[in-house]
């Protein structure tokens, strides 16, 4: 672990992906949300940083880019009303914080892997509220978040920004030498 207090961990949904098998992945689950748990007792300021470091993980593992952007608002909107609407329901405040550790213990959040589900089509939600003025809206975010906000995110965030891609002038060299994919089709070199 490093000397700050925070170790090197998957994506908050790396165990929901596949990222694990069985007991053992659960196992680590636990002790991890046990340790932060522990951490955010001694000291409550540290839940923000947890959560802030949280969401930046998510974002960077969608991209860190509008579409990431988007999977976390959405997510976060979608947890949010899940957790508001179960409070509604539940008799009270003990009943509604054992629900919550039954269903994070048994069922692993099925409602939280749906809300996932949902985050990751959030286009096609919001083309589904606002219909053709979805795609302006989207066009004109799209142009904000590349040409404004981008570059002030990455400078607060450094985690978030993109890695240098293959120049095109070395694509080109690349694929004039037949390395790059189809020579032409009727022909091959072996290199």
């Amino acid at each position: 672990m490093p000397e700050d207090g925070r170790s090197a961990e998957p994506p908050p949904d790396a165990a929901a992906s596949g990222g694990g098998s069985g007991r053992k992945s659960r196992e680590r689950r636990l002790a991890r949300h046990a340790r932060h748990a522990r951490m955010v007792w001694e000291d409550p300021r540290s839940a923000s940083t947890l959560m802030r470091d949280g969401l930046l993980r998510l974002w960077a593992a969608r991209g860190g880019g509008l579409y990431g952007l988007g999977y976390v608002v959405t997510f976060l909107w979608l947890e949010i009303r899940l957790v508001v609407s179960e409070f509604d329901a539940s008799g009270g405040i003990l009943d509604f914080v054992t629900d919550q550790l039954v269903e994070y213990l048994f069922r692993l959040g099925f409602m939280s892997l749906a809300n996932m589900a949902m985050a990751f089509v959030w286009p096609a939600l919001l083309l589904d509220r606002m219909g053709a003025w979805a795609l302006v809206l989207l066009g004109l975010g799209y142009l904000a978040f590349e040409h404004g906000l981008r570059p002030i995110l990455e400078q607060r965030f450094p985690e978030l920004r993109r890695k240098p891609k293959a120049s095109r002038k070395k694509r080109g060299a690349r694929a004039a030498q037949g390395l790059a994919g189809d020579n032409g089709g009727d022909r091959r070199e072996d290199h």
